[in-house]
């Protein structure tokens, strides 16, 4: 059994979490929302990249059970859950450089880069970034159960 189908549930409600505390802290501004959606995110990043190379040796594992039939799927799922980890590490990386302090980078906190302007890149950031995740956990599902019915139904006949 592939260890993928076991964490992959991590990321997805880390990073939907995150996303919807980071909503709520767009309306309450409190720091203990903005590290714990920070927090969420990053873990949720670091879960999802453990996911995703976990997830390369399951396309072998797919194409070996089920043919070359779910191989577009498997592309396309693949595809938005790499584009999923790609849109909230950016999310991470635009929080910890602009909305925290682990760092000094003063040049970043110039009025240019208004508080307005972050906030609205990391909410649409983190609205592109849960549709991808929700697509690829959809064409995951769709992987696995609808061909695990096609060979229950053959293993019968």
């Amino acid at each position: 059994m592939p260890l993928h189908p076991l964490i992959v549930h991590f990321p997805i409600a880390l990073l939907i979490v995150g996303t919807l505390i980071e909503f709520v802290n767009v309306f309450m501004k409190k720091d203990f929302l903005n590290k714990a959606g920070t927090m969420l995110i990053v873990i949720g990043v670091l879960s999802g990249i453990v996911t995703l190379l976990s997830g390369e040796g399951v396309e072998e594992f797919a194409f070996d059970h089920w043919g070359n039939g779910v191989h577009d799927t498997v592309e396309l799922h693949s595809f938005l859950a790499y584009l999923s980890v790609i849109l909230f590490g950016l999310v991470a990386a635009i929080k910890i450089l602009w909305r925290h302090d682990f760092f000094n980078f003063k040049i970043l906190k110039h009025s240019f880069f208004s508080k307005r302007l972050v906030t609205t890149l990391i909410v649409i950031l983190c609205i592109f970034g849960v549709t991808s995740l929700a697509i690829t956990g959809h064409l995951g599902g769709k992987i696995v159960y609808e061909n695990q019915t096609i060979s229950s139904e053959n293993n019968q006949n």
